[in-house]
């Protein structure tokens, strides 16, 4: 037979508390939602603190004192060098159109200007060229590059290899300008 045990204050349950399972209380209402914001918080502080972590690893941000004002440093025009005309340069002048005998006439027009040695005419590989440009190779060379465009009455002058000569493994490079005539190239007659 079972046995009884004598009733204690544990056996007697008020009705109001409405305990299910074990003995535990329902939730209460809302209880979630103070979960969700607390869990949104921690999330939106862990963010901004790791944003501004980057900042500060990435010097964007500078917590230092910045009271103190210093001037700031005039700028300084870059030196352009002075157009000059060095007869002894090596210079090719190639026609990027498809008119006839336009490199010999830009050839003429430097002749006259005082350049009269070492120039080569020949034809670019491509006949759309529209902007005449200067090219030269050394930035020793930018003076006699600006005096042959002003010589030929162009403004585009470019420091670039793209006409460099190829040489042998420890010869000294050759420097040469290059005028590659575009469309818009009006020589003097």
């Amino acid at each position: 037979m079972a046995e009884h045990y004598a009733k204690d204050r544990f056996d007697e349950i008020p009705d109001d508390l409405k305990r299910v399972g074990a003995h535990r209380a329902p939730p209460k209402p809302g209880r979630g939602w103070v979960i969700f914001l607390w869990a949104a918080l921690a999330t939106v502080v862990l963010v901004v603190a790791g944003i501004l972590g980057l900042f500060v690893l990435s010097d964007r941000v500078n917590f230092t004192d910045t009271t103190t004002s210093t001037a700031a440093p005039e700028p300084t025009e870059t030196p352009v060098a002075v157009a000059t005309i060095d007869p002894e340069a090596m210079v090719t002048v190639l026609n990027g159109t498809t008119t006839k005998g336009l490199a010999t006439r830009a050839i003429a027009q430097l002749n006259e200007a005082g350049w009269t040695q070492n120039i080569t005419p020949g034809n670019a590989s491509a006949t759309d060229v529209t902007t005449t440009a200067v090219y030269y190779e050394d930035p020793s060379q930018e003076g006699a590059a600006r005096g042959l465009a002003e010589a030929l009455g162009v403004s585009n002058i470019q420091l670039s290899t793209q006409f460099q000569i190829p040489v042998e493994e420890g010869e000294e490079p050759v420097f040469q300008l290059t005028v590659v005539l575009g469309s818009d190239f009006a020589p003097e007659d």
